[in-house]
């Protein structure tokens, strides 16, 4: 890197992350829906609280709007397995549950999506 004075191995002097700083600047890029996701249970197991799914996927067109609340687990799984596999093995659909939730939702954390 040009200009970086500090040789290997020294550790950086930047500060840990501010986890309010942190939750806010989360709550302005992905919306409130993300937030009403995080605290849902999820749509498989109904384990709470969730990571929001954007489902499709940001990189594929899906804006904050269409999310879906998954437990870790099942986020992770989602993404290596794809949507139709995920869908196939959970008898979810993902689409329907985000088009659902955008339309229905209002922060129950009991709501089954």
């Amino acid at each position: 890197m040009i200009g970086c004075k500090r040789p290997m191995g020294k550790p950086s002097r930047l500060r840990p992350v501010n986890q309010k700083r942190r939750a806010e600047a989360l709550r302005l890029a992905f919306g409130e829906q993300a937030d009403r996701c995080r605290s849902s249970r999820c749509l498989v197991c109904g384990v709470g609280p969730c990571d929001p799914h954007h489902e499709p996927p940001r990189s594929r067109g899906g804006v904050d709007g269409d999310t879906v609340p998954l437990c870790r687990r099942h986020h992770e799984e989602r993404h290596r397995a794809g949507r139709a596999p995920f869908e196939k093995a959970h008898h979810v659909d993902l689409l329907e549950a985000a088009a659902w939730m955008r339309a229905n939702h209002r922060g129950d954390p009991d709501c089954p999506v």
